[in-house]
């Protein structure tokens, strides 16, 4: 792994925690709290890390054919995982004292 792709995986990974906090900050309150009063659709109820299946998949679908894209894909996937492992496990026991995951 290149030290330009891990600069590049550590700029998503600082840009999707910020677009997390951000999110929070300007809703007001929890996820779970979120989720019922706006009753958004599904894919925004879902931990972004989940988006970085598909995003890696195409990673991988398009790196000999177009290798930057395929590179910057993989930064953002690795960003996604990245970020949510930062917010559930050290931003939000900082923050609000637990990791955030409200189990039915």
């Amino acid at each position: 792994m290149s030290r330009s792709f891990r600069v590049l995986c550590l700029a998503c990974t600082g840009v999707f925690e910020a677009l997390t906090v951000a999110g929070r900050l300007l809703t007001g309150g929890s996820a779970a709290e979120w989720i019922a009063r706006t009753e958004p659709p599904l894919w925004l109820r879902v931990h972004h890390m989940f988006w970085a299946i598909p995003i890696a998949a195409i990673a991988a679908a398009v790196r000999d054919r177009a290798p930057r894209w395929g590179r910057a894909l993989g930064a953002i996937a690795v960003g996604l995982v990245a970020s949510d492992l930062l917010h559930h496990f050290v931003v939000l026991p900082l923050w609000v004292g637990n990791v955030g995951w409200h189990w039915p």
